[in-house]
């Protein structure tokens, strides 16, 4: 009896394993975990493709209260350092992606939108509160990585950002 359960429980530790509940936050020091995500134009975009730049993701819904501020502070940086080799791209959560890019058009919003509406990405980042932010380095490391984000955030995340692309 016990070694017919033998398989059964080795499949049920495998699956509780890969399980996203059981997702763990990716160290800050190693290699960002790849995804490839639809972006606002006719394609998709890769994040171990962007190695030579520096990308900053940030995580959001046109849901959440606290987003707008991080969206701004985003366009901000997109601003300042889109000739620096920096990349800004926000990944909404919102499942109509036509809603998030009216909703990035109206405020303003000129960097590039990815749709994970199937929250795969979040999950692998393990991402649980929005908004939620990450800067991958030159050589695909994660570097930072935070959730929330309150009013004077963007300054740290400014002053990081021009270490950042000196480095």
């Amino acid at each position: 009896m016990i070694k017919s359960l033998a398989p059964v429980l080795m499949l049920l530790a495998t699956l509780l394993a890969a399980s996203p509940a059981l997702a763990k936050k990716p160290p800050v020091g190693d290699q960002a975990p790849d995804f490839t995500l639809h972006a606002d134009g006719p394609y998709n975009l890769r994040l171990e493709e962007q190695k030579g730049y520096v990308v900053v993701v940030g995580f959001w819904a046109s849901w959440c209260r606290s987003c707008p501020i991080q969206l701004k502070a985003l366009e901000m940086l997109h601003q300042k350092y889109k000739d620096m080799g920096v990349k800004v791209w926000a990944i909404t959560l919102d499942e109509d992606f036509e809603a998030a890019r009216h909703h990035a058009h109206k405020h303003g919003l000129n960097f590039t939108l990815l749709q994970d509406g199937e929250v795969r990405v979040s999950e692998r980042y393990d991402i649980d509160d929005l908004p939620a932010t990450f800067v991958v380095d030159r050589d695909g490391k994660l570097r930072l990585m935070t959730e929330g984000f309150n009013p004077g955030d963007e300054a740290r995340l400014d002053q990081f950002l021009e270490t950042l692309v000196r480095e």
